[in-house]
């Protein structure tokens, strides 16, 4: 191949990786924002709730590592390929990251999001940490998989 065939479908696959990946993380953040009560993105960007920003960034982080390790594995295939097989690693991060948050939250006496979310702390709550770990993890376990 020539420097500029492989620069353009370089090119073409940073693109289409780079548009995957920010997809996959809006697409993670409504997927938080459905099982938190109230808006997520009010919570981060308005009210600043420091529990719902550890939240979203373990959120965020973990699915980052996830899509990176997905994109990874599918070095070699063909662009449509490995695109739609990184979507899918996606799509199942998120999905994982949601049912864990629905399990701890049932596991916890309660309404998690509630308590997450509580604002009587200065919107700071200890309990978000143990759901900002899980998030990570869940993201290096499908890493870790792949």
């Amino acid at each position: 191949m020539e420097p500029l065939e492989i620069f353009r479908s370089d090119i073409a696959d940073l693109t289409s990786y780079g548009l995957l990946s920010i997809a996959l993380l809006i697409l993670g953040f409504a997927a938080l924002d459905l099982v938190t009560p109230g808006s997520l993105r009010t919570k981060v960007w308005v009210e600043q709730n420091r529990s719902a920003v550890v939240l979203a960034v373990a959120q965020s982080a973990g699915l980052a590592v996830a899509v990176a390790a997905g994109i990874s594995a599918s070095t070699g295939f063909e662009l449509w390929k490995g695109i739609l097989f990184t979507l899918g690693y996606g799509v199942a991060t998120i999905a994982l990251m949601t049912f864990s948050f629905v399990l701890v939250d049932w596991l916890t006496p309660g309404r998690l999001g509630s308590v997450l979310l509580d604002e009587s702390d200065g919107g700071y709550s200890r309990a978000a940490w143990l759901n900002a770990v899980v998030f990570v993890a869940i993201g290096l376990f499908v890493a870790a998989a792949l």
